[in-house]
Parts: structure tokens; sequence; C-alpha cells
């Protein structure tokens, strides 16, 4: 059903991956509306943008509109959030467009790519879809937006295979993972590594279109021991990891050579940028920075008990604390969450998309049986003409 989305522009392709049920969340269907594909295909196919079917360019490809359909909606996107997102073989950029906009402003967005010339048509097409101007930065490239709703997009010139985990944003770990080219199994596992507790990968595996949720921290025996073979399978994360199929795909595989160590750049805190942290970040920094801003000697409105007694202002000034603010990274705030906490938060996810699917369910069963409502007085209307007209006839 998936391939035969095809349409004639961008708006009959996504009702079509809308009504065989590959686009199933409002806010991924918006997203594929405002990016038409048209603005990413490789040059010479423009007039087959929107056909359900992968298209390719010397190095520059495309996949079917039905398989970003899927793995978008499997990434679990949340709307407007500060969520980071990592584009591993980042191609046309049409990818990082959607999940852009899906997750707004205050989200960050990096891709990664060997190809110059692919990532040429990346910035092109990305300046195309929506007015940007390139930043270039060494073997980053910025791309910034005109309007205040969408996210830099950085283009990072490198093996998606070869990305340190020890070095920049990696450290912290990324919140949603695409793979835009097939992975083995020893090369997911090494890149499963550059999750945040709680995040999730998607993209193929050999044949197979896989999802991979991270509900812990990677043991620090796996984390050394690059080696190893258990380091080398999936098998050896499953308490860290699950993992679920979710279809059959075909992709060329993900270039291995040449080998370039790839650093992604962290974010220096500062007040500017805050909006690209957490909540328990722009939280905790707001209130040090204000009591920083306090009076050492503080008034008191009464007479405490010995037990309320406290002094809100900060010993250091605000000058330092800004300093030491730059240090820290998105998710130095953050509570420690183990793993039965997120389970349960798992857990309540599914229990809604269960009951949205119910509930979807029963609309459709009504439609249905309207329908068939519907179909018996047409019966029934068209038995009364019959017996009319053989009457007329018979006469």
């Amino acid at each position: 059903m998936a391939w035969r989305s095809s349409g004639t522009n961008n708006t009959e392709m996504v009702d079509k991956l809308k009504r065989f049920g590959v686009i199933t969340s409002e806010h991924v269907e918006e997203a594929f509306r405002r990016v038409d594909r048209k603005f990413f295909v490789p040059a010479g196919n423009e007039t087959l943008a929107h056909s359900d079917q992968p298209l390719k360019e010397g190095n520059v490809h495309i996949s079917a509109p039905h398989i970003y359909g899927s793995a978008i909606e499997a990434l679990d996107l949340v709307p407007n959030s500060c969520t980071s997102f990592l584009n591993i073989g980042s191609g046309t950029g049409y990818v990082s467009a959607i999940v852009a906009d899906i997750l707004g402003p205050n989200s960050l967005n990096y891709g990664v790519e060997l190809h110059d010339d692919v990532i040429g048509h990346c910035k092109a097409s990305l300046a195309k879809w929506r007015g940007a101007s390139v930043n270039e930065n060494g073997n980053i490239s910025t791309i910034n937006f005109m309007d205040d709703d969408t996210p830099d997009v950085h283009i990072i010139k490198g093996n998606g295979l070869n990305i340190l985990k020890s070095e920049g944003e990696s450290v912290v770990g990324y919140d949603r993972i695409y793979i835009g080219a097939a992975v083995d199994s020893a090369e997911l596992t090494n890149i499963t590594k550059l999750l945040s507790p709680g995040g999730i990968l998607v993209g193929p595996v050999e044949d197979e279109l896989v999802k991979v949720i991270r509900t812990g921290v990677i043991a620090q025996g796996l984390e050394d021991d690059e080696g190893s073979d258990e380091a080398a399978s999936l098998s050896g994360l499953n308490e860290e990891f699950t993992s679920q199929l979710l279809s059959g795909v075909r992709f060329a595989p993900l270039a291995m050579l040449p080998v370039i160590y790839t650093i992604i750049p962290s974010n220096v805190w500062n007040p500017s940028i805050r909006r690209f942290y957490p909540n328990e970040h722009r939280c905790a920094s707001m209130a040090l920075l204000m009591c920083s801003n306090s009076e050492i000697v503080q008034p008191l409105p009464r007479v405490p008990t010995p037990d309320e007694r406290f002094n809100a202002a900060a010993m250091l000034p605000k000058s330092i604390w800004l300093e030491i603010l730059s240090y820290t990274h998105r998710r130095w705030f953050a509570p420690e969450q183990n793993e039965t906490d997120f389970l349960k938060r798992r857990l309540r996810e599914e229990k809604a998309k269960t009951a949205k699917a119910e509930r979807a369910r029963r609309e459709a069963e009504a439609r249905c049986l309207a329908a068939e409502r519907e179909r018996a007085v047409y019966r029934l209307l068209a038995r009364r003409w019959q017996s009319r007209l053989n009457a007329l006839l018979s006469q």
C-alpha cells in the first residue's frame, strides 16, 4: 500500500501517505505538507518529485516518501521542544527539514555528510525550501533560516561511522538519531552509544528498518572495550536498549572510507542561547543568576525560627556564575532517571497511543457501519426503481 502514495503534487502525495496509514500523527502530517519534496530531489528529477520512489543522481540520493514517513513517525518527535537531533548521512536535507519543522526553534539539528557535492545540494535545497543564509566555519556549514520558527541546521563534513563520542555535543548524547544509509549490526552498536538515555534511533540495519530506544546508561565495560565481541553485538547491550523491527528496506550502505574522525561541536552556554537547554537547566541557571543579584544581607519580613532561616544570596558575583555555567552541558541539571522511571514513562506513552488507536478503530467501525446502512438504502431504492421500470415496460 505504501508504494501507492505517489501524487501529482505534494498535497496529493501527503494525502495518500495519510490514507494508507504511513503517516498517523497530526504534527508529522503538517510538517510533510510544509516541507515540499520538490525542493530536495536530485537535479533532473523534478517531474518525479512526488512519486513514491527513491531517486538518485550521482551521490545525491533521496528515499521514497513512505520510508521517510515511517521513520519520522517512529522517532516519536515532540513538537516545539528542545530536543537534539542527529542525522547521520544527512543527504539532501529533506529529513532534517521535516524534523526541524516539527521540533521548532528551541531544538538542535545536526547532520553529518561525507560528500561535498551532496552537502552543496543540501545547502541549496534548504535555502530554496525556506529562505536562509549559509555560514561556513571550517568543515561546518550552518544554515540560518530567515524566520524565527525554524532552528539552524548544522551540516558537518565527516564520516558518520567515526563520530567521536568523547568530544563535543556527543558527550551528552542526542535525543533522536536517524541513519540515512544502511549499517551492519556492529556499526549500529557503536552509533547507539551516541544516544542519550531515553533517546530513540531509527535507521536501516542491513535490509531492515529498525527502531532502537536507549533505556539507560551503557555499562562502563562496554564503553571502554571497543574491540570486544560483546561490544560489537546488539545482544551485548540488551539491558540498555530495546529494539523494534519496522519494515524491510533496501538502502545503499553508509560509506566506511575515508575514515574521518568527526567532532560535533557543543554549544558554550550563555544567556542568549538558554532556550536550547532543557527546562531543568533553564530554571537552575535562572535561580543562580537571580541569587547572584541579591544583597548579601537579606532583610527579613518577620523573625523566623532557626529552621526557617536561609540566605538566598549567592556568595559569588554574577560574572563568576556566567563563567561557571558556560562549562555546563544541556543535561547538567537534569535529575537522574533510572530504568524503572523511564519504563513507566514509556508505558504511559504506549497506553496513550493504544487509546488513540482504539478511538480510531471505533471511528472507522462507525464509518463502515454508516456506509453499510447507506448501501442498504441504495439497494432498496434500486429494487424499487427496477420494479417500476419493469412495470412500465410490461405495459
